[in-house]
């Protein structure tokens, strides 16, 4: 009968490591990186697609920044999770990511960031699009490590940061292709992410007011700054609206569109989509990343969809 306690000892031990051999794995890694988040990424595509270049060189050097661009988030998302797991698994979602879940350990994280981190210069500096490209996405990890490590701890900046990386995957985009880009298209977005950023601190607020909390956990804000916050946020969205429409007096609109009355009927849709957002975010919908709620949301797709072919028809 001691050899029964003995074998079920060693059964338990070979459960125990198929379990740790299955957190190990490739999984816990992967969702690690959040691959949802390189949606935002698509951003890339907007000077060529703004710029009516739809030519093979410019779709190949978009495809390549967007896949540098995603590599190196995706290593920053490593070590920002790897930095925060104490502070993750107080958070009623963050908890169950890899690294607070306890399924994938903080040193293979960092080991993970490394590599993914390199890989991005890698084929930033290897690519056609030369050293400006490379000095942006250079530019774009040094803030994303220094948001993570510090500023996404202070009042303000941390909004003002997030509006900046939304921008410079534009930035990136336009420097991977060579396509010169606009005043017009880069005022428009810094405000229109500035307006998202603000949105997602919104949001964040008001989920804690439901759950009955004062202070968002590592953040400079209380609950009572969601009202400064939204108003903020619906004058920023409301600017880039006013940036759009002036956008139809450049010479810009003349050289690019043969029918530019159809690009004024994007203002409306614009209009609903951005009021519409930030009327969820009152209510306590948007529980997440502005633009990943987006590519949830049928509503906000098919604005997406309407503005997209009002663009083909005013060209």
């Amino acid at each position: 009968m001691a050899g029964a306690p003995a074998a079920g000892s060693a059964q338990q031990e070979r459960i125990v490591n198929s379990i740790l051999s299955a957190h190990n794995g490739p999984l816990p890694l992967l969702q690690a990186m959040r691959p949802r988040q390189w949606l935002k990424n698509l951003l890339v595509f907007a000077p060529m697609l703004a710029g009516h270049a739809l030519t093979q060189p410019s779709l190949w050097q978009s495809v390549l920044a967007f896949v540098a661009f995603s590599l190196c988030a995706s290593g920053a998302y490593l070590l920002n999770d790897a930095q925060d797991v104490e502070a993750d698994r107080l958070h009623p979602v963050k908890r169950l990511r890899p690294i607070a879940a306890g399924r994938l350990s903080p040193a293979r994280a960092r080991t993970g960031s490394a590599v993914l981190v390199l890989a991005a210069l890698s084929l930033a500096w290897l690519g056609a699009a030369g050293l400006a490209f490379f000095g942006v996405i250079v530019v774009y990890f040094l803030l994303t490590l220094a948001y993570s490590l510090y500023l996404k701890r202070l009042l303000m900046v941390d909004i003002v940061m997030l509006a900046i990386l939304y921008t410079l995957r534009i930035l990136g985009g336009a420097a991977s292709t060579g396509i010169e880009l606009s005043f017009w298209l880069l005022t428009f977005s810094f405000f229109l992410f500035l307006s998202l950023a603000l949105l997602k601190r919104h949001s964040e607020l008001q989920n804690l007011r439901g759950r009955g909390q004062e202070r968002s956990h590592g953040r400079g804000y209380a609950i009572g700054d969601s009202m400064p916050i939204g108003m903020m946020g619906m004058n920023s969205a409301f600017l880039s609206v006013l940036i759009f429409a002036l956008y139809f007096n450049s010479a810009n609109v003349i050289r690019l569109y043969q029918r530019p009355a159809f690009l004024f009927a994007v203002l409306p849709l614009l209009i609903f989509w951005l009021g519409r957002m930030w009327l969820l975010s009152f209510r306590g919908v948007v529980n997440e990343d502005p633009l990943l709620y987006v590519s949830r949301d049928p509503v906000s797709l098919l604005v997406i969809a309407l503005s997209g072919g009002l663009c083909i028809m005013a060209s």
